[in-house]
């Protein structure tokens, strides 16, 4: 009998853990950081290449000030035209799972609960109507912060890791670790954040991201 009431209490816990977790990431949309410039005219734009588990930062090439062209030689080519999205994951995660469905069970439970190492993923988009997107209006401030952020990332010398999923992306190495505080979406808010970008404070889900912006 106690040995039921042991295995009943293992499963109420395991049953809790994700609803806790699920239940205090909406809690901290109710309340995002305030980065409303709303008296200064937004001229700029970004997207949110987004599914139900991922987000990525996508910028215009013919807006950007910064030549990415230059830093990240494999992925943008020369290329002036186009948009550009940067996204950060788990390591093992973004060179083992082409799609979502090729997840593995185990692969998930360790980027979930271990730290484990990761990686910058960088993709060009010739197009981005094909993809499911949101659109952010920026200041030019807002704009030029994120850019900088974005390309502190890669440090002075991007390490190229290994090429992508296709013909006009790729990975690079990151410093940064990844376990279940810190997921690709967490990246994603937080850099977003950083530029003064009003953004939940903590986005662990894709959701998180796209339902704090206006």
């Amino acid at each position: 009998m106690r040995g039921i009431k042991k295995i009943l209490k293992l499963l109420m816990f395991l049953i809790l853990i994700p609803l806790i977790y699920g239940l205090v990431s909406y809690l901290f949309m109710l309340f995002p950081s305030n980065g409303s410039q709303d008296n200064i005219p937004k001229e700029q734009k970004i997207y949110i290449v987004y599914d139900s588990m991922h987000t990525d930062i996508v910028l215009n090439l013919k807006t950007s000030k910064v030549d990415w062209s230059r830093l990240l030689p494999e992925v943008v080519k020369g290329r002036k035209k186009g948009y550009l999205g940067f996204g950060w994951g788990d390591k093992e995660t973004y060179l083992n799972t082409p799609t979502w469905d090729d997840l593995k069970v185990s692969t998930a439970l360790k980027a979930l609960f271990l730290n484990t190492p990761s990686l910058l993923h960088v993709a060009y988009y010739r197009d981005i109507n094909y993809y499911q997107t949101k659109e952010v209006a920026l200041t030019q401030k807002q704009f030029d912060s994120l850019e900088q952020i974005l390309k502190r990332e890669f440090s002075k010398v991007p390490h190229y890791e290994a090429k992508g999923f296709g013909r006009d992306d790729a990975f690079y190495r990151s410093s940064r670790i990844y376990n279940a505080i810190n997921t690709c979406n967490s990246w994603s808010g937080d850099r977003l954040r950083e530029a003064n970008i009003g953004m939940s404070y903590w986005t662990p889900f894709s959701f998180n991201v796209v339902g704090s912006l206006p």
